[in-house]
């Protein structure tokens, strides 16, 4: 493994909002919702440090996850990587360790994804299932 997670904190609002707008771009305008300005509003108003997570390679943020302790699940808000950190089984680890950590607890893993989202496919390799429109989620076999 040549990454490590790291506790975002407040000053790394700019870091991370830039990052989600690299990864999100295509997506967002591939489902008729780019508005950088709404957007960017949205995720200031949502942002909390205690429950980000950075995920560094050699000092240097390749991406970010939000994960938010619900009494029944994990909700994985957030799971975005810059591009030139896209495809290299990051997602994949970092999925995994929130699986263990899932089963721990003996709690499911849910998220939303929007429809014509490159991360569909992605989410049911890993075994995520679409449960309603857009909601996906990961049942331990403990569970």
């Amino acid at each position: 493994m040549s990454w490590h997670l790291k506790s975002a904190v407040s000053a790394d609002f700019d870091l991370l909002a830039c990052i989600r707008h690299e990864a999100m771009k295509d997506n967002m305008e591939a489902n008729g919702m780019f508005d950088h300005d709404l957007y960017q509003q949205y995720f200031k108003d949502s942002f909390d440090p205690a429950s980000t997570w950075k995920i560094l390679e050699n000092n240097e943020v390749l991406g970010f996850y939000v994960l938010w302790d619900k009494p029944d699940h994990l909700y994985l808000e957030r799971l975005y990587f810059l591009p030139k950190a896209q495809g290299r089984g990051i997602g994949a680890e970092i999925l995994t360790l929130l699986k263990q950590q899932a089963t721990a607890q003996t709690k499911s893993i849910r998220l939303d994804v929007l429809p014509k989202s490159r991360a569909n496919p992605f989410y049911l390799r890993h075994g995520f299932e679409l449960v309603e429109e857009k909601v996906y989620e990961w049942r331990s076999s403990n569970k």
